[in-house]
């Protein structure tokens, strides 16, 4: 009997500690990498992959890294004047019949600094965005004889007609200025769920939809600033 008395006695106090350990698990505030947003003219589209539609430039999806931003709660921006949060309708990237949820996008207001906080579970995630101005990363554009480089001074996209150019083919002329960075992607259906073409300098294609686009993705290696150029044929 006391034998038995002692085993469940033991028992006892093993799921005693057990469950005393899983309570006294603290909360933990996890830096994230930082991030560059840019500044756009106002006037700026380009396509949001996540909303599936050329929507302003100023918007970039809060990633969190959760499924479907499952547990995800009290999103915060420490300075609004700089970044604000706005809540989104999206789309899951892979699905052609996709599912839709809610996401948070990053607002750029002004040029500045500040703290993205959001919650997953009992952790607070935070990230420090710095906003910095939009520029013209470009030294030479050209899509065939088309010289479109000054385009993209004050705005970040640029309207062709699709009807002009339909199964045309066009050579691509691109150049950076210095300390950028540039990769070209084309995409042929923004509704659909393609990745799209990588384009080098030099390459030639053809515009076989309407609202087909290429996207001119900008990179500074020193100041990690990321500028998208669009152009749209419709």
């Amino acid at each position: 009997m006391k034998r038995h008395f002692k085993q469940l006695l033991v028992a006892f106090l093993a799921l005693t500690m057990v469950l005393t350990g899983a309570m006294c698990v603290q909360a933990k505030t996890i830096t994230k990498p930082a991030q560059t947003l840019t500044l756009y003219p106002s006037k700026s589209l380009h396509y949001n992959a996540n909303r599936r539609i050329f929507a302003t430039a100023n918007e970039t999806v809060v990633n969190t890294d959760s499924y479907m931003n499952w547990g995800t709660s009290s999103f915060k921006s420490s300075k609004t004047s700089v970044v604000s949060l706005i809540s989104r309708k999206v789309y899951m990237l892979t699905q052609i019949n996709p599912d839709s949820f809610s996401a948070y996008f990053m607002k750029a207001k002004k040029t500045g600094s500040a703290v993205v906080s959001y919650k997953k579970g009992k952790d607070t995630y935070k990230q420090k965005v710095t906003v910095k101005k939009y520029v013209n990363p470009l030294s030479s554009f050209k899509i065939g004889s088309m010289n479109l480089t000054s385009r993209f001074n004050k705005k970040a996209h640029y309207v062709l007609s699709y009807d002009k150019y339909k199964n045309k083919e066009l050579k691509l002329q691109i150049k950076g200025k210095d300390g950028w960075d540039i990769s070209t992607r084309k995409i042929n259906d923004p509704k659909g769920i393609e990745l799209g073409t990588w384009l080098n300098d030099g390459d030639t294609f053809k515009v076989a939809n309407k609202n087909t686009f290429l996207t001119v993705f900008a990179y500074d290696q020193k100041t990690k600033q990321m500028i998208e150029c669009t152009i749209i044929f419709k």
